[in-house]
């Protein structure tokens, strides 16, 4: 199974410590919402994300569509 992550735009705070702790990229900030985002590379499962998330606004999916770019 393939996992991603879902960023919870309404909890967001655009504090950025999800996309600095994130290994391969699955997260990245866009600069004029200030919040992150999820990109199509998917999740190594590290999950320090959700621990780094002050707001929770982190969930971990799994990924249905196979086609995602790998790491």
């Amino acid at each position: 199974m393939a996992y991603t992550v879902n960023v919870i735009d309404d909890k967001c705070v655009g504090c950025t410590r999800c996309t600095l702790i994130c290994p391969t990229g699955t997260l990245a900030m866009d600069n004029n919402k200030r919040k992150a985002y999820t990109t199509d590379v998917v999740c190594d499962n590290a999950w320090g994300c959700i621990y780094a998330c002050p707001t929770r606004a982190i969930e971990i999916v799994e990924v249905k569509n196979e086609n995602s770019t790998q790491y």
